[in-house]
């Protein structure tokens, strides 16, 4: 992903045009609400060398990215991480430093998020978090995991196929698709589910998931960071089947139209997670833009959600992505992690809120 920073300049028009194409929905009187208590702030580094956690000794991962989260109904927190490097003395043949591997999976129990994150086991062998999905390097550059959601006694994932990088927040894929594991994230794989990149099916790429009782709801964006966010959502026991899913549409739900489904929030928006909030009594949302981290809220699942307000600048810290709230999350703080291409790591970050 750190290609994706090769052309700011290119990047810095696309978000223009973005802002003046696409207009953010749902004008509600809690647009003029705010719900930060001051920016974001680093509680720790979790990734990397000299972090907090020895990912390097324990997990073999020397850089990576996302970090997104889900509950796994057991206690844990499951942990996916993006495009891995770690030493690997094959790779000197190729003319490469790093051996690089697509995805991985750490886990943690740890409650007490004030010091950062314990990561307390992974998928694979001991001193090594294996490989989850293999991809196919004539079809695709890398598989990466955009969303987690525990259900039917099983543990999901949503995941895109990278076609290629193209300038910084712009990227094409091929496809979405649905994994599931059956043994708590060890061991993946995939469902009948995917999502050609085309039609309707091209806003939902990326996204975010948010279970309420039995209902699954689904956050879709196209790849990259600059389109609008889209809503589906299906029963829980009918997670796998695609054509079970509904689509919010003007404030309709419609069935199995992908076609359908209109913004509920506006654009540039990428990279994002949801969570009902306890301390608010709202829904929150964080999400990457070329601003830096937005945190919008809404009262119901499909909104209206608020335009938002940055709670991470751009630059502070600089060349961050990927803000994915931590289910633990509780009281007037909000823990997320982000990553930093600049040293290809991930952060625990800390929001304090506030009551409108």
């Amino acid at each position: 992903m750190t290609r994706r920073l090769s052309r700011l300049f290119l990047g810095l028009v696309v978000s223009v045009l973005a802002l003046a194409l696409t207009t953010t929905l749902a004008a509600s009187p809690a647009h003029a609400a705010r719900y930060a208590n001051g920016p974001a702030t680093i509680v720790n580094r979790l990734t990397g060398p000299f972090a907090m956690n020895d990912t390097i000794g324990r997990f073999n991962i020397v850089g990576t990215d996302l970090g997104v989260m889900w509950d796994n109904g057991r206690g844990e927190i499951l942990t996916a991480f993006g495009d891995t490097q770690s030493f690997n003395g094959w790779s000197l043949l190729y003319g490469e430093l790093f051996y690089w591997r697509s995805n991985v999976l750490l886990r943690s129990t740890d409650r007490h998020l004030n010091d950062g994150m314990t990561f307390t086991s992974h998928a694979g062998r001991p001193g090594h978090a294996k490989r989850l999905l293999k991809p196919n390097v004539r079809r695709e550059v890398t598989i990466i995991p955009t969303a987690g959601v525990a259900a039917n006694g099983k543990q999901y994932m949503t995941v895109m196929s990278v076609k290629r990088w193209d300038s910084p927040g712009i990227w094409t894929t091929n496809w979405a698709g649905l994994v599931s594991s059956a043994d708590n994230g060890e061991n993946w794989r995939a469902v009948n589910s995917f999502r050609p990149n085309g039609g309707g099916n091209k806003k939902f790429q990326m996204g975010a998931f948010l279970k309420v009782g039995k209902t699954i709801y689904y956050y879709g964006t196209p790849d990259g960071r600059w389109g609008g966010v889209y809503l589906a959502r299906v029963d829980e026991k009918d997670i796998e089947k695609l054509g079970k899913w509904q689509y919010f549409s003007y404030g309709n739900w419609v069935p199995n139209n992908p076609d359908a489904a209109t913004p509920v929030m506006g654009a540039p928006t990428g990279e994002l997670s949801v969570q009902w909030n306890d301390y608010l009594g709202k829904y929150i949302s964080l999400a990457s833009q070329d601003v830096g981290v937005t945190l919008r809220t809404a009262d119901k699942p499909w909104g209206p959600w608020t335009s938002g307000e940055i709670v991470a600048p751009s630059v502070d810290p600089y060349t961050g992505y990927a803000p994915y709230i931590h289910p633990w999350s509780k009281g007037s703080t909000l823990y997320f992690t982000y990553s930093i291409s600049i040293g290809y790591q991930v952060y625990l970050m800390r929001l304090p809120l506030r009551r409108g």
